[in-house]
């Protein structure tokens, strides 16, 4: 086992001075644990650079804490709250299932039956449920009834169980919506019961059952609290409906079409007067997609709750396959994911807080915990200025929708062909060997469930292991995300700069507001993933006249949404993201479930909705390769006068950036280029390229290729570069571009003393500057059209 003893989160990630933040901790074994704020300024404990570097926080918290175990409730549910309808004494229960893990494997990290509808709990009660064998079963107090032949997974089956409480009879129905030539028919199961259901006050359960309503302290952090679930279902389910009577095959069909109450001559879809009678529940999973309740059509509005974010917006086991956008036709939609793996919410009791001085400056800080017997964690956070009372004139924007996507990443444990990706064995940190024994804690957007369904959903209130300093990355074998933005950090305050932190969460929902008050934005190392309003807002910013510097790569990539329902939670609680029919990705969403339930856009790439990565910065993806970092030439266009004035100080024939923190150079991980036929301004300046000095671990990205063929590597590819690149936005603003994930790992190099420092700086220095940019030599207004550009010449290409 690995052992972590203390975990942690807050309740935000970005908190305003005279505001107050939360801190929960999971204190597994010790009896108290140390907490102390302290700022952030270093990460990386790579001996060639500056260390491992935090500061104390005059007057911030600071003290001993007693110390409690929390655990996370994980996977996804519905529940009802028992409610005297429910407690019936014959019934019919019947839905629809597409299961995708029906059954249990010997090396599976959870065993056991799984619960579709069920009201028992301790052989209590009724329900209906995927037995250990995958077999469809009923179950009424302490008896079982289930078929011979397991549900095919992946594939959608029509269940049904019958119990006449004065017979004794008990039906089981099992109908695939497909049968296959040689496929055996499943009679139902017919048996006599001779008992009485025993009803006890606990909730429904969809797709799970109530293990025990009184958990004990543990359980304080379930939902309901209290209420420990068990037998979380893998797969979907649509459309669970709950009579009073053991109905007929035939009534049974007409359930189907659910409840629809008041009737008419010209309302003619429902059931008939006689059915009514009996229809407790109608669930309808297809209203109401981007909430988290699950609407019952019913007489008595049962809704359920549903717990940890199941993944709704999926095609139900009506789907036409003409439909692919579910807002068009949601009844073919009525099917919800749930996975024993999913999280919204730790849930967790608060251990401490932290009340922001006013006059505290906007930096990264973190909540550092540590016991005597050695124990250490961190929460990071931020403390960013209200609208109008900005600190600096310089900004970074942390990448926090970025951070949430890489979330607990589990590739590095679950990838098979891990170490082929990163030309070597992948070494795991304690966090990776934790989160692998530790399923609850939730995976990343980049992971799949333990099903094999893809994650597109990612919680920030929960431990995120992965967003701490000293972490390594499996695939730089350096810092990745945030540590890697502490190497900026560093740099800022070596070099004595004054600046302002906000998340691209805070501009998502600030808009402009956020970012016009200040003279450049700079960016962190790899904001891959964003909203559309964040790209809005720097869009609006850039063409009146703001500056931006773009520090790494792969930006813009990704379109990310909030999930609107947990709003009354915090702001930016659950991001979503659908990975479509192109980009690099590690899953696929299924044909007709690319677009998102919380906002209903289209998920996949900005690029596929029509907004090039190139148009924000200048530069956009071309190529990934986790082996080595390469250095960067200057080219002529660097000696432009648009431009010159940024490598004052730097040689022509210097060797830019052929050293760092991150894979040895400022060029490596994944690289940007330039392409006005992407989006890149027809007046870009490509002033460096690292090109032709990349291995065979550096790939194209498909999106820019048709077909497979040979010679797609940094070897011989031209397009397998990074560019740095400026280009003039109106009204005296500008974009600089950096166009490498490992670039700020060069910063640091030598206490900030290198050509790549000299660089940032004399661009950092003229977009700081008040008032408009100087206006470019009236020689450079001239028209050009996106086809003029020319790459990078041929001898800058050759290896060196």
């Amino acid at each position: 086992m690995t052992a972590m003893r203390l975990t942690g989160y807050a309740d935000k990630f970005s908190v305003h001075p005279g505001e107050a933040i939360k801190f929960y901790v999971n204190c597994d074994g010790p009896e108290s644990f140390r907490a102390e704020i302290v700022q952030m300024i270093h990460g990386d404990t790579n001996p060639r650079g500056p260390g491992f570097i935090e500061k104390a926080v005059p007057g911030a918290f600071k003290g001993e804490v007693q110390g409690r175990k929390q655990v996370i409730h994980g996977g996804s549910y519905g529940f009802v709250t028992d409610a005297k309808p429910l407690q019936v004494e014959s019934f019919t229960l019947q839905c629809w299932v597409w299961p995708t893990a029906p059954k249990t494997h010997p090396r599976y990290w959870k065993h056991g039956p799984q619960g579709l509808v069920t009201k028992w709990s301790g052989g209590e009660g009724f329900g209906l449920f995927i037995n250990e064998d995958g077999c469809a079963e009923l179950r009424i107090n302490d008896q079982k009834i289930s078929t011979s032949l397991p549900l095919r997974d992946h594939a959608w089956h029509f269940l049904a169980a019958t119990f006449d409480a004065t017979t004794g009879e008990a039906i089981l129905y099992h109908e695939p919506q497909i049968m296959y030539a040689l496929d055996p028919v499943i009679e139902p199961v017919r048996e006599t019961i001779a008992t009485q259901i025993v009803h006890k006050p606990i909730p429904l359960a969809i797709a799970a059952y109530v293990e025990t309503a009184d958990g004990g302290p543990l359980a304080k952090s379930s939902l309901p609290s209290g209420v420990v679930f068990a037998g979380k279902y893998n797969g979907k389910i649509d459309s669970p409906r709950l009579c009073s009577r053991a109905l007929s095959r035939f009534e049974i069909e007409a359930m189907k079409q659910g409840a629809q109450l008041g009737m008419t001559e010209r309302r003619s879809t429902g059931p008939t007067a006689e059915l009514s009678e009996c229809i407790v529940a109608a669930w309808d999973f297809s209203d109401g997609i981007n909430t988290i309740v699950a609407k019952d059509n019913g007489p008595y509005h049962l809704n359920a709750r549903l717990v940890n974010c199941p993944t709704r917006a999926l095609t139900g086991y009506n789907w036409s396959g003409t439909v692919f956008d579910w807002k068009q036709s949601p009844k073919e939609y009525g099917a919800i994911h749930f996975h024993d793996d999913d999280v919204d919410d730790a849930r967790w009791e608060v251990d401490f807080e932290w009340q922001v001085p006013a006059d505290v400056k906007s930096r990264f800080y973190a909540a550092k915990l540590t016991t005597a017997d050695g124990d250490e964690d961190y929460i990071p956070f931020w403390v960013v200025p209200e609208i109008g009372k900005e600190q600096s004139k310089i900004a970074v924007m942390v990448p926090t929708i970025s951070y949430m996507a890489y979330a607990n990443e589990h590739v590095a444990c679950n990838a098979g062909g891990a170490e082929l990706f990163v030309y070597r064995v992948p070494i795991m940190q304690h966090q990776n060997m934790y989160l692998a024994e530790h399923r609850e804690y939730g995976g990343s957007i980049y992971d799949t469930h333990t099903d094999g369904s893809g994650i597109c959903m990612s919680s920030r209130l929960r431990p995120i292991l992965s967003i701490r300093p000293k972490y390594d990355h499996f695939l730089a074998q350096a810092p990745w995300q945030y540590p890697a933005d502490l190497h900026l950090v560093y740099w800022l305050e070596t070099m004595g700069y004054e600046y302002d932190v906000f998340t691209d969460e805070d501009v998502t929902y600030e808009g402009l507001a956020r970012l016009e008050n200040y003279n450049v934005i700079i960016t962190g190392s790899h904001p891959e993933h964003n909203s559309g309003t964040q790209l809005d807002a720097l869009h609006n910013y850039t063409q009146r006249g703001g500056r931006l510097m773009y520090m790494g790569a792969d930006a813009w990539y990704w379109v990310h949404s909030y999930h609107p329902a947990y709003e009354g939670t915090g702001r930016g609680v659950i991001t979503e993201m659908r990975r479509c029919e192109s980009g690099i990705r590690t899953w696929r969403a299924d044909p007709g479930e690319y677009y998102h339930q919380g906002t209903g856009e289209l998920g996949g790439m900005w690029r596929y909705r029509g907004r090039y990565l190139h148009s924000v910065a200048g530069t956009g993806m071309s190529s990934e390769g986790f082996d080595i970092s390469s250095y960067y030439s200057r080219t002529p266009e660097s000696d432009d006068p648009r431009v010159s004035w940024a490598f004052e100080g730097i040689d022509y024939d210097e060797k830019l950036g052929n050293f760092g923190l991150v894979g040895g150079g400022a060029a490596g991980l994944e690289l940007d280029i330039v392409d006005t036929m992407l989006g890149s301004p027809p007046h870009t300046l490509t002033v460096a390229t690292s090109a032709g000095r990349h291995t065979e671990a550096y790939l194209l990205v498909m999106e820019d290729f048709g077909f497979n063929q040979q010679g797609l590597d940094g070897t011989v590819h031209p397009r397998v570069r990074s560019d740095i690149a400026y280009h003039e936005t109106p009204n005296g603003g500008a974009c600089f571009a950096f166009s490498s994930i490992a670039f700020c790992g060069s910063l640091p190099w030598n206490n900030c003393d290198n050509n790549i420092s000299r660089l940032v700086k004399n661009v950092l220095d003229r977009f700081s500057m008040d008032g408009p940019l100087p206006p470019p030599p009236s020689d450079s207004i001239q028209y050009r059209g996106r086809a003029d550009y020319d790459a990078p010449e041929d001898r800058h290409r050759r290896r060196v």
